[in-house]
């Protein structure tokens, strides 16, 4: 692949670059194990891929931690004269995985990391991260630079996909972002999977990236969520990967040609922890008039909706990679069952996968309701959909009344009595 960097312009997606040539397969180079001792008695396990060459990314755990294709691609930046030590913090650390840990930590053991790196091999160093490791991997550049005003041996960061929100805002509202997002001003190469759920939010990131001056530099990842979110990759998650290696041994001398700010912007602490994940239906304080459906079903049929008016309707977002979606489709079923001959629609939207997929996920769990395909993710963008599964309440005057970002129960008595309510409603109202 040949991909073209391009620095932030506030032109619409001025990013995306067009993928044109594939690495070769190369063989995967052999890694040990070594152990890092941090300033405070803490030993941090790394896993290092060795290799000649002046550059070394310090690429860290997500709150997952590390699958199969994180190794595989560190594993190919040897043969690009990029040594790799890769480092799962949290479980150093013995943290729980989660978001919720790398949130918590400050950085400080990056930062040791990035010094002791460079100390034992003297090269230049990048710390990188995908989803909320990308987050981590900015506060450990950030404390590093509040340590020393004269080393020139960083260079920046790589993020995939970053995941940089305080919490999972309510559905239809605008996200909070964590405070190191505002308080970065390194340079930076962001590698954004297109059909990640963050995307509809990808441009409010860099704007807030950009706005210390330093060069923020993106590629689009076409066709895949993640290059890392299966924990068996896809065919493809391996296609979108296999380039990303020459890539990065691109970008990495393009960073360091670019100017380090060695002061770090004034870090504002606090911030809101409070979770906008919903666990019972809540009113919609978003914009209320739903877009119009036109799309395929799993059969191929189109679906076109241009009013929602005098029935209820529920629209459901989902995944499915997604283990709440899954948990929540049997009372989905149950729900349709209950609403049986009344002015009640269910309509699920698949988002972001190709057909083959969901009719072998149909052929496997039985769904009851209607599956449509948004094979780009717009549709679910148009929405401000940004996790799964997400659901609407449409109201029968047409409007968007109730929305949940998280699996429920849906044919729970509570929830019964809110739809039942709506469908007493009239269309009128």
């Amino acid at each position: 692949m040949f991909t073209r960097f391009t620095k932030l312009s506030k032109k619409r997606y001025p990013w995306i670059a067009v993928l044109l040539l594939y690495l070769p397969v190369c063989p995967l180079e052999a890694a040990e194990e070594i152990l890092v001792a941090s300033h405070d008695d803490v030993e941090i396990s790394v896993t290092r891929h060795a290799a000649d060459g002046e550059y070394l990314v310090i690429w860290l755990a997500p709150e997952y931690g590390f699958r199969k294709a994180h190794h595989a691609l560190a594993a190919r930046l040897p043969a690009q004269g990029i040594e790799v030590w890769q480092s799962d913090i949290a479980e150093s650390l013995f943290l729980p995985p989660g978001s919720a840990s790398l949130k918590r930590l400050d950085g400080r053991h990056i930062a040791n990391l990035i010094e002791h790196a460079h100390a034992t091999t003297g090269k230049k160093i990048a710390v990188a991260g995908d989803s909320y490791a990308a987050m981590l991997a900015l506060r450990g550049a950030h404390q590093w630079q509040q340590r020393t005003a004269r080393a020139d041996y960083l260079v920046g960061a790589i993020l995939f996909s970053p995941y940089s929100y305080a919490y999972i805002p309510p559905l239809g509202m605008a996200p909070q972002y964590l405070p190191i997002v505002e308080s970065t001003n390194i340079p930076l190469m962001i590698y954004q999977a297109q059909k990640n759920g963050v995307i509809s939010q990808f441009d409010t990131l860099l704007e807030k990236l950009r706005q210390h001056g330093s060069p923020v530099f993106t590629s689009m990842v076409a066709d895949v969520m993640s290059l890392f979110y299966e924990e068996e990759p896809t065919a493809a998650m391996q296609r979108a990967a296999q380039p990303v290696a020459r890539s990065i041994g691109q970008i990495l001398p393009l960073l360091a040609r670019q100017k380090f700010p060695l002061q770090p912007v004034a870090l504002v602490p606090g911030g809101s922890t409070a979770s906008g994940i919903d666990v019972y239906l809540k009113e919609f304080q978003g914009q209320r008039q739903p877009g119009a459906i036109n799309l395929n079903d799993i059969d191929g049929n189109a679906v076109v909706k241009t009013s929602f008016a005098g029935q209820v309707t529920v629209v459901n977002f989902w995944a499915t990679w997604c283990p709440p979606c899954i948990e929540e489709i049997p009372s989905l079923n149950r729900l349709k069952a209950l609403m049986q001959g009344r002015p009640f629609e269910l309509i699920s939207i698949n988002y972001a996968q190709d057909k083959n997929t969901v009719v072998d996920f149909l052929q496997r769990i039985d769904v009851e309701f209607p599956v449509l395909l948004d094979p780009d993710g717009d549709y679910a963008k148009s929405w401000k959909v940004i996790s799964f599964p997400s659901t609407f309440v449409i109201d029968k005057q047409g409007g968007i009344r109730y929305g949940v970002n998280a699996a429920i129960a849906w044919d729970s008595p509570e929830l019964i009595d809110k739809l039942e309510a709506l469908l007493d409603e009239s269309s009128a109202h």
